[in-house]
């Protein structure tokens, strides 16, 4: 099988990057203000929480149908029409005149962002096969956090200078760059040969197969653990920590923060290099194990050398088992279903991140506890998903993503 690739593959790898460091930074740039620029408009602090809500839904419903157009009319569409999307409710988010109007345009980021995610992510399964698939996937990762820790600091500068709807228009410019881009340099991925018709007369249709299938389960789980973890444990809890048993105020508690997010950054060209040449099973079951040890660390300890040792490993941990989830799921599709598989990765990951916070909250206020117990709840949901991944038994050769629906 031949893949319509009209131009060089480096070429396409790199556009890929530029579009996710561009879209990401702008995600990043309204950070900062998102809460404020919210509070803005004079509603109580639980409204406040349906900014971010909002937009971690819309991605939730985008996700799997993205992936499902992606392998019926191609992936193409998705890469420039997501940032486009994400540019212009950006331009109305800065113009928003109201609370109700805000929320609408971030839920409609959302959407542009389910789009462009799922769809990249399809594109870098396209272009991988088994002997490259960890290095490609860690190269889409580092592009990602890389833009997603420059964008906070440039939203912040913008709103120091030109107030809370700055950053809005620095996302809708970024956005829509990206889009450019992707019009300008990225020809069409999906495979010659059509994809195979969706199942009929049967309950799931095209993701049925994947249900069923106890490798995609498992690595699934871990996926919802990871994205738990970032919304839960890293925006959540782990400040609370920070401020309420060691005392740290802002400035220590971001310095924290970033020092795991470097500690992510700098191990995953090493993970996808050791994906490419080992077992990602092994990485998988090892990051979420690590991942695990140290939430219960960061939950239980009161030593403030633990503590930030905790947060060094997590951010390892997290960095080591990214690039290795990924390329185990894109190993999963069926013939013809790499867009259907990677948008239901990402729909449960999705779910993971809007559930992680309101059930953590829901523990700490019905058994009256603090910040530790949901770093505790959070590490044994990591230690279940390490546990079923273990018991994984070894896939049959013919399960695999087949080389023709890759570039040689």
């Amino acid at each position: 099988m031949i893949l319509r690739l009209p131009s060089g593959e480096t070429r396409i790898l790199a556009a890929i990057m530029v579009i996710i460091l561009f879209v990401m930074m702008g995600m990043g740039m309204v950070i900062p203000v998102l809460s404020l620029y919210a509070d803005s408009f004079g509603v109580g602090a639980a409204l406040i929480g349906l900014v971010t809500t909002a937009f971690g839904i819309a991605r939730l419903v985008v996700n799997l149908p993205a992936g499902m157009l992606a392998d019926r009319f191609g992936r193409r569409f998705l890469l420039w029409g997501g940032p486009l999307i994400l540019a212009g409710a950006s331009v109305g988010a800065a113009l928003a005149g109201d609370f109700v109007a805000l929320v609408t345009w971030r839920f409609l980021q959302g959407v542009g962002s389910g789009l462009y995610m799922t769809g990249s992510m399809i594109v870098v399964a396209d272009l991988s096969t088994a002997a490259n698939r960890g290095r490609r996937m860690a190269a889409y990762q580092s592009a990602l956090l890389t833009g997603a820790g420059l964008g906070p600091a440039a939203g912040g500068l913008l709103a120091s200078w030109w107030g809370y709807a700055a950053p809005f228009w620095g996302f809708a410019v970024v956005s829509g760059l990206a889009g450019l881009v992707a019009l300008a340099f990225l020809p069409e991925t999906r495979p010659v040969t059509p994809p195979a018709p969706p199942v009929t007369g049967k309950s799931g249709g095209d993701v049925a197969p994947l249900i069923r299938d106890g490798r995609f389960v498992r690595v699934a789980l871990v996926t919802f653990g990871i994205f738990f973890t970032r919304t839960a444990a890293q925006w959540q809890l782990i400040p609370l920590v920070a401020a309420w048993r060691f005392g740290m105020d802002p400035a220590h508690i971001g310095t924290a923060l970033a020092l795991s997010a470097l500690a992510h950054l700098a191990i995953i060209p090493l993970a996808g290099w050791l994906v490419d040449r080992y077992s990602p099973r092994l990485l998988i079951s090892l990051s979420a194990a690590a991942v695990a040890l140290s939430l219960a660390v960061l939950g239980m300890t009161d030593s403030a050398w633990l503590f930030w040792a905790a947060l060094v490993l997590l951010g390892l941990s997290l960095g080591l088992g990214g690039p290795a989830a990924s390329a185990f799921a894109a190993s999963c599709a069926p013939a013809g279903r790499t867009g259907a598989t990677m948008g239901l990765l990402r729909t449960v990951g999705d779910a993971g991140f809007v559930a992680g916070p309101m059930v953590v909250g829901v523990v700490m206020d019905i058994g009256h506890t603090g910040p530790g117990a949901g770093l505790m709840l959070n590490a044994a949901l990591m230690a279940a998903a390490a546990a079923a991944f273990v018991s994984l038994p070894s896939p049959p050769p013919s399960s695999s993503l087949t080389e023709e629906a890759v570039l040689p």
